[in-house]
């Protein structure tokens, strides 16, 4: 939108805990002031939306937000943006036609990506609807063709925190984003670039995007810590644990590795969907994304790549969903709610169980109130550590603050 109007509708709602300078101290988290190819200044949607959280009044860099709230059709607020631009700007302004492709986008999106609760973020169904509105040799957008089927099912994602992606050689829990990692980095532009020109544009810029997330680093656990049972959580990790997600510290390590989905056992529905329907890995792999060198394309895999563990303390809640509130629950599933709510206005954490501070209901309720029933959104699988003794998940706990 025109950097005028975006002062009217957000410079009262100054969150900007980024300590942005310039013309982005109006700016939200989730947008971006700069100069278009015209000179103009515009706002557009931001990475951290996604790739930023609070935390203890804290902006976060690289933690994936799990304050999302996408459980809101904002069809009507898109309505309401109309509206405005077409009182404040003349018809054929430039003003009107910068805000036209947010707008288009955002009429095609927001009925089509709402999640069941607040939390996790419709990444895939987001890709995957802009992709279908666009020619995959050209990218040309068209609201009025879809170059593939994409069925009516809207996965939910907990974001991943972006301090372990130097550690992938693939993106996303499936793993199925694989070879050129820098056109995977930039694919969400898709939402409002114009054609392969505007991509190529991008993509020589978006080096220095990956050049910066290879520099940020998890926040290191804030509280003492029992050195005893760090020492005795280390060898469990070692023998349990560092097969799949690898290991820190001087010998570290990680192996990429693409557990079974019927191994792992968590909910199948993200990996599932993309076996049964590969029509998005289809249309991306004639795209510009493959069809250009150096090379991206995607490989649908049966089951999850289990992900490194740096700064796993703060990053609940936890699996590919969100579904688990703590940590402890994750080690030990007898503990994980089938109905849990947390406080997404005054959010609290437990540095002990290590996660978010929550209410276990009976029943399901509103969209703040997560519920493991709902397909997609499950809280069952990985029960590798269920065999331990109490006092042996308690060490391996005490151990995994430490990463």
């Amino acid at each position: 939108m025109p950097y005028s109007l975006h002062k009217i509708v957000f410079a009262l709602r100054n969150t900007n805990l980024a300590k942005l300078s310039g013309f982005n101290k109006y700016a939200l988290n989730d947008f971006t002031i700069n100069k278009n190819e015209s000179g103009r200044l515009v706002s557009g949607p931001g990475c951290l939306h996604c790739h930023a959280q609070q935390f203890n009044n804290e902006l976060v860099i690289g933690l994936g937000n799990s304050f999302s709230q996408f459980e809101v059709n904002v069809s009507p607020y898109l309505v309401l943006l109309q509206k405005a631009t077409n009182v404040l700007y003349r018809k054929n302004s430039p003003e009107r036609n910068d805000s036209e492709k947010i707008l288009k986008a955002g009429r095609l999106l927001a009925p089509q990506i709402i999640t069941e609760m607040q939390g996790p973020t419709p990444a895939h169904r987001i890709a995957e609807l802009m992709s279908s509105h666009r020619d995959p040799q050209t990218l040309n957008f068209r609201a009025d063709t879809s170059y593939f089927f994409i069925p009516p099912v809207i996965i939910p994602v907990d974001v991943p925190a972006w301090w372990t992606t130097k550690k992938k050689n693939a993106f996303t829990t499936t793993a199925m984003e694989q070879g050129n990692l820098l056109k995977h980095l930039m694919a969400p532009a898709i939402l409002t670039f114009t054609d392969t020109a505007e991509a190529r544009k991008i993509y020589s810029n978006i080096k220095h995007v990956w050049a910066y997330i290879l520099t940020l680093k998890p926040k290191r656990y804030p509280y003492p810590l029992d050195s005893s049972l760090i020492q005795k959580g280390n060898q469990l990790f070692e023998k349990n644990c560092s097969s799949c997600h690898g290991r820190s510290g001087e010998k570290e390590f990680y192996p990429g590795k693409i557990v079974d989905g019927h191994v792992v056992g968590t909910d199948s529905l993200l990996w599932k969907y993309y076996v049964l329907f590969p029509e998005y890995a289809a249309w991306f792999n004639r795209s510009w994304f493959a069809a250009t060198e150096p090379a991206a394309f995607i490989k649908p895999q049966a089951g999850y790549m289990a992900p490194p563990l740096d700064g796993i303390w703060l990053t609940a809640p936890y699996f590919h969903n969100g579904s688990v509130p703590t940590l402890e629950a994750v080690l030990n599933s007898s503990l994980r709610p089938r109905y849990w709510k947390r406080n997404f206005n005054e959010p609290r954490y437990d540095y002990k169980k290590t996660g978010w501070r929550y209410k276990e209901l009976n029943s399901p309720g509103n969209k703040q109130v997560y519920n493991t029933d709902i397909p997609g959104y499950g809280n069952y699988g990985h029960y590798f550590s269920d065999g331990l003794t109490h006092e042996e998940r308690n060490a391996l706990l005490e151990y995994l603050k430490t990463l």
